[in-house]
């Protein structure tokens, strides 16, 4: 009999005090585990979100480049074209300029 009481004593050494302890440090262990992973499921949210504003920043610059180059063929001129025109203009000038000298010489000649 005395023999069972020391046994019990030595198993039964927890006392209130302890448990409070353990039950304390358990739920400060998953508190602040949570509040870890929370922050780093934040960071990793960010992160992504990021990623798809980087993503679709990138589309509209896309979408931008493929508007001037369909607008391209409409607004861009060659060079050749160019000095084409510019040689008419400059044709129909000196034709003018033809013109006028010979109604000029007219006008003097009458008078």
């Amino acid at each position: 009999m005395i023999i069972d009481l020391r046994i019990k004593e030595k198993f039964c050494v927890v006392g209130p005090e302890y448990i409070a302890i353990g039950l304390t440090s358990v739920v400060s262990a998953i508190t602040g585990g949570s509040w870890v992973a929370g922050k780093i499921l934040g960071r990793q949210n960010d992160q992504i979100q990021q990623a798809f504003n980087y993503i679709g920043s990138q589309k509209r610059r896309i979408d931008v480049l493929e508007d001037d180059l369909k607008r391209m063929p409409l607004e861009y001129v060659l060079k050749v074209d160019f000095l084409r025109e510019i040689q008419q203009m400059h044709d129909n000038f000196n034709q003018i300029n033809a013109k006028l000298d010979k109604l000029v010489e007219k006008l003097l000649e009458s008078k």
